[in-house]
């Protein structure tokens, strides 16, 4: 069973910057942490704010080269469409980082909970259009930070894209797990 208690999330970033005694490596952790609570919780404009006016990001794995949203418009809207599809829950816990002053390496097991109703929108078939779906994978990741901390974008390293295969429906007690707020 998986927990997705937002501690599972926060406790490996928060270990981190808890070691960390180099004042801008904190800084960028810091934002990390920050991005990761807005995704969690929702809120588009506390993630645009701990970046740039134009992120790049880059996503590889899905085998279609790069599908990453470039410039703060796409960017928007790439987590405009998560959030009102409702795939937000995350659990990533991460098990490696690695940080230099201009950008944070992370690495670890990723787990994205989907309503059925997001996957059928994606094209993705599920059984139950009114059921809860994870996709769990290994990710990694490198935010690239400006002069002054905020993030530049992202390069995202998946091993495998979205497939029904690789879904599993959650259990009533997982779905209890899932994060209301932050």
């Amino acid at each position: 069973m998986l927990d997705f208690s937002v501690a599972h999330t926060l406790g490996p970033v928060d270990a981190k910057i808890a070691e960390t005694t180099n004042p801008r490596h904190r800084a960028l952790l810091q934002n990390f942490r920050e991005h990761l609570v807005a995704e969690i919780a929702g809120d588009v404009d506390a993630i645009m704010k701990t970046q740039v006016a134009n992120p790049q990001y880059h996503f590889f794995g899905s085998g279609q080269g790069d599908t990453g949203p470039k410039g703060g418009k796409a960017v928007r809207g790439f987590y405009e469409n998560i959030f009102a599809l409702g795939y937000n829950k995350l659990r990533y816990v991460v098990d490696r980082f690695i940080i230099d002053d201009r950008g944070l390496f992370h690495e670890g097991w990723m787990d994205i909970v989907f309503p059925g109703r997001a996957l059928q929108a994606m094209g993705v078939p599920c059984d139950d259009p009114a059921g809860h779906y994870v996709f769990s994978y290994r990710q990694a990741a490198i935010f690239h930070y400006d002069e002054q901390g905020h993030c530049t974008g992202e390069d995202t390293y998946s091993d495998g894209a979205l497939t029904p295969e690789r879904l599993r429906k959650l259990t009533p007690a997982e779905i209890a797990t899932l994060p209301r707020g932050v």
